[in-house]
């Protein structure tokens, strides 16, 4: 008999923000995200720099970051688990021109008859 996993699959999402404020510690710091209206805690541990000019983050930096769900869902409080800087540009929105493979294509006879079963006798 095996045991059933009694965790939520939690699918994580980079979300994207601007570095807040930083502790005068450098020790922590707050994220001001596009997603939440709530700023979220990050701490320095949890910083991926990109390279050696990315070695700390800056304050009015732009990142991206991870939620951490689980401690979302117990204290009701926003942490991130990874944040990074990112070259993504703020505020930008996925336009169907600038990604034609992601449309929804239809099949090109799909709109020409009914078909006759459907038909209402006239």
């Amino acid at each position: 008999m095996t045991e059933k996993n009694t965790e939520p699959f939690i699918l994580q999402r980079r979300r994207l923000g601007r570095i807040r404020h930083i502790d005068e510690s450098g020790k922590y710091g707050f994220i001001e995200a596009e997603d939440y209206r709530e700023d979220v805690f990050f701490h320095v541990t949890k910083w991926e720099p990109a390279g050696p000019r990315d070695a700390t983050p800056r304050k009015g930096q732009f990142v991206e970051f991870e939620i951490d769900e689980l401690y979302r869902r117990a204290e009701g409080k926003l942490r991130a688990l990874v944040v990074r800087g990112t070259s993504r540009p703020e505020g930008a929105k996925l336009l169907a021109k600038s990604a034609p493979h992601l449309q929804v294509q239809h099949h090109p006879k799909a709109r020409q008859k009914k078909p006759a079963w459907r038909r209402k006798p006239e």
